[in-house]
């Protein structure tokens, strides 16, 4: 007859073996899914730097004229997420009109904090600044803004959800943000952002719900100037 005797010790340290082998499993799979985040997100970024231009659309259909924006990296030290600076100027009706001179003289001055809330879905906050004039052309220096902090930034007023939809395609959709321009109570924004450059339609409401201003058949289209982007 032959007697098997099943040590405790042995059982105690298969149970911890077992327990090791779990723990390292899911601490592996958490690192590679954080990993994964990092990429979207960095993804997003690159896809958003650059010069854009909406020349050719202006070209295609006159309703449109021609807007330029240039978008930047900046404090990328800080570890609180993504921050962007984007200037935007209206340089004419067509691509016949236009004026040189008005980039130096944006419309829009705006800095955007980006944190990926989940995988492949980022929440942008958009900042106006306390001093903009501070801030002007500074897309155009080696490290943009590096003489100011987020404590020279207005409280964000409004945030937008921007999501993965496939490789190179984000989708983003803002909240309703308060606005006042030609009496408006509140603005609404929807974009895409692919490789080639990005697609933005911003428009205005009353409270009741009335389209007070901005396109009203689709939005313009930035389109990335050709010496902008490495693929």
């Amino acid at each position: 007859m032959q007697i098997e005797i099943q040590a405790p010790w042995l059982q105690v340290r298969t149970v911890m073996t077992a327990g090791i082998v779990f723990l390292f499993t899911q601490v592996g799979a958490g690192m590679a899914a954080y990993a994964q985040s990092a990429m979207y997100h960095d993804e997003l970024t690159a896809l958003s730097l650059g010069s854009f231009t909406t020349a050719e659309q202006s070209a295609r259909d006159g309703r449109y004229g021609v807007a330029e924006a240039e978008i930047v990296r900046i404090w990328p030290d800080n570890e609180d997420g993504v921050w962007l600076y984007q200037e935007q100027a209206f340089m004419g009706d067509s691509p016949d009109d236009v004026d040189l001179a008005m980039k130096d003289r944006p419309y829009f001055a705006r800095v955007t904090h980006s944190v990926e809330v989940e995988p492949g879905v980022v929440r942008r906050s958009v900042h106006k600044l306390k001093d903009p004039v501070a801030a002007a052309g500074g897309w155009k220096k080696e490290t943009p803004l590096s003489g100011l902090s987020p404590d020279d930034l207005e409280e964000s007023e409004c945030s937008i959800m921007v999501m993965r939809i496939a490789e190179n395609y984000w989708r983003s959709e803002s909240e309703k943000c308060p606005n006042a321009h030609r009496g408006a109570a509140y603005a609404l924004s929807l974009g895409i952002t692919t490789s080639e450059g990005y697609a933005n339609w911003d428009r205005g409401f009353t409270a009741e719900g009335e389209h007070v201003w901005g396109p009203a058949t689709g939005g313009y289209i930035f389109k990335r100037k050709d010496d902008t982007h490495d693929d």
